[in-house]
């Protein structure tokens, strides 16, 4: 059988196939990886190959992927093994109540802070209780105080123009998921909760709390090296941050604005039958091991980027050494919490969402860099509209 992937989504896939064949001798995968950022515009031409068997999937496109024709519906195969799975990652995988890939990684952003930047400026450092984020509005004024006993930045972002990162402040005020109607083809980016909280997140960089930059910057080397109090990011980046023995930081769960809702993010990859696919049989072994048997891909390969869906090969992952610095320590409860009580949502699913995600992106780079809120939000409002006119 052969698995076309995403570049990046697994470490060590060579050493998880290794191990799944020495366990399934009669199936033998043949692997195809594609850089991300070209895999959606090359997987049509791969599939009119009919050689591909098993598909990784960002969860944002599953209901793209499903309209095309791409995913088969596996929710009577799989139905029974839900349970295996945390709700946010299996809804994240789910069109109309159908799972249409089987979620593999899961995972979900906190705050990261400098202890010692934030001791020195006299604020009390934020809770590492998962039922007790701080809010926004404290964290805004430590990151001032922390600014002004000499860190350089306030708050950083993993980034800075990203659904990921910044729609769960609008959820966090009642927002919604940024679109309605029929197969969510409405777009609702300039709500009421909207403007609010992107006015918000337009002052830090009008008040010089968070620097400004570039869509496709990652900007956690900035906390890395000492020079940010706060950090929005996730476990993924812990391994970085370790590096800097000096580097003294905590974790805390996503904050909430005062009167608001904790709203976190959720998102991973999952793995998906093609409809096309000649080797079904082999093809469902394979996700089954991946991501339902006993702890998934953990137990071939504990090394992934992200925490897997599954409940025991979270277990798995969180017991890698660069989680045993003490430092480190409160990431799981976090992220684990998060994930469980539905703190972490999923991103919408809609066929148009690849339209949807850039216009937002677009408005969110303009705001960083001064552009008036409303306008910007009126003018992705616009821009995503027309785009998906062409779904309905």
């Amino acid at each position: 059988m052969t698995w076309l992937d995403a570049a990046n989504t697994n470490v060590n896939v060579g050493s998880t196939i290794k191990k799944f064949e020495a366990e399934y001798p009669n199936i033998t995968i043949k692997y195809e990886s594609i850089p991300y950022a070209d895999f959606e515009t090359v997987l049509p031409s791969r599939l009119t190959s009919g050689k591909v068997d098993v598909i990784t999937v960002d969860q944002p496109l599953t209901a793209r992927y499903v309209a095309a024709g791409y995913l088969a519906d596996i929710t009577p195969v799989f139905k029974s093994e839900f349970d295996a799975l945390d709700k946010a990652s299996l809804a994240g995988s789910t069109v109309d109540g159908k799972l249409y890939n089987a979620p593999e990684q899961s995972d979900s952003s906190f705050l990261f802070y400098n202890k010692d930047l934030l001791e020195k400026a006299g604020v009390a450092l934020p809770s590492s209780d998962p039922s007790k984020p701080a809010t926004w509005e404290r964290i805004t004024a430590d990151a001032k105080k922390a600014q002004q006993a000499g860190a350089e930045h306030g708050i950083t972002w993993e980034r800075i123009s990203n659904w990921y990162y910044q729609w769960p402040l609008v959820q966090g005020l009642g927002g919604g998921y940024g679109a309605d109607g029929p197969d969510s083809l409405t777009p609702n980016l300039d709500s009421e909760a909207a403007v609010k909280a992107f006015s918000w997140y337009a002052d830090l960089y009008k008040d010089k709390v968070s620097p400004q930059g570039d869509a496709n910057s990652v900007y956690t080397s900035l906390f890395a090296s000492g020079k940010s109090a706060f950090h929005i990011g996730g476990d993924w980046n812990i391994a970085e941050l370790n590096k800097n023995k000096d580097l003294d930081y905590g974790i805390a769960p996503m904050p909430k604005f005062a009167g608001g809702q904790a709203v976190s993010n959720a998102g991973g990859v999952g793995l998906g039958l093609y409809t096309g696919s000649k080797n079904t049989e082999a093809a469902l072994t394979f996700i089954n091991a991946m991501v339902f048997k006993g702890a998934g891909a953990a137990a071939y390969n504990s090394e992934t980027s992200s925490p897997p869906a599954n409940d025991e090969g979270k277990k798995l992952y969180w017991a890698q050494e660069v989680f045993q610095d003490p430092r480190a320590t409160d990431a799981q409860k976090v992220v684990d919490h998060q994930l469980s009580q539905g703190i972490a949502k999923e991103r919408v699913s809609t066929v148009g969402w690849n339209e949807l995600s850039s216009a937002l992106s677009s408005a969110l780079l303009s705001i960083t860099n001064g552009e008036d809120v409303e306008k910007a939000l009126k003018s992705a409002q616009s821009t995503a509209g027309a785009a998906l006119e062409k779904y309905k």
